[in-house]
């Protein structure tokens, strides 16, 4: 049995689906002091930690504990959570025809410390008008970071994948279930 710090309803059911007995601890994190003005793979490693830091300091009694976060790039340009319709679609137009990224970080605390940073590249077809409007009067982008959502609105425009599904969507459960 796990104990998931994080209150991602994605990554608790990636957990679920991958058989992994587990729980949920609801917990938030305050990103925007973590400098974004450094390269994905390391900003996304930085907030992970933090995260595990700031938790285990105001909780010790928890074993097997999950930490994770995952940031959305295209370049070296990191694309945070949307404050509004206005920067989701600035977001979501950067992707629209472009390559971008999803890099995840993951620390697991138990036995062992497993500390992964695990990236998945998506190339899209430009984004159509009446799909990106639909998209974010659905309001599903919200939270998420990039605005993405690969499940949904960006599956239908992958035109080539290279990296896990399931770190685009918050984990490497493959990583994950090898160490545990």
């Amino acid at each position: 049995m796990i104990t998931l710090a994080s209150s991602s309803p994605t990554r608790a059911n990636l957990l679920k689906i991958a058989g992994i007995k587990f729980e949920q601890i609801s917990y938030n994190f305050d990103e925007s002091k973590i400098s974004k003005n450094i390269k994905p793979e390391i900003y996304v490693q930085n907030v992970v930690k933090a995260k595990k830091e700031q938790f285990l300091k105001a909780n010790t009694a928890f074993k097997n504990l999950l930490f994770a976060d995952s940031c959305v790039a295209c370049g070296d340009q990191i694309l945070g959570k949307a404050k509004d319709e206005n920067e989701a679609l600035a977001m979501l137009n950067l992707q629209s025809g472009n390559e971008c990224s999803v890099y995840t970080a993951m620390i697991f605390v138990g036995e062992f410390e497993l500390i992964n940073v695990s990236k998945t590249t998506y190339k899209f077809a430009n984004f159509g008008e009446r799909d990106l409007t639909e998209y974010l009067k659905s309001n599903e982008w919200q939270g998420k970071a990039g605005a993405m959502t690969i499940e949904n609105f960006n599956k239908k425009y992958i035109t080539s994948q290279h990296g896990e599904t399931s770190t685009a969507m918050g984990l490497n459960l493959k990583i994950l279930k090898a160490f545990l």
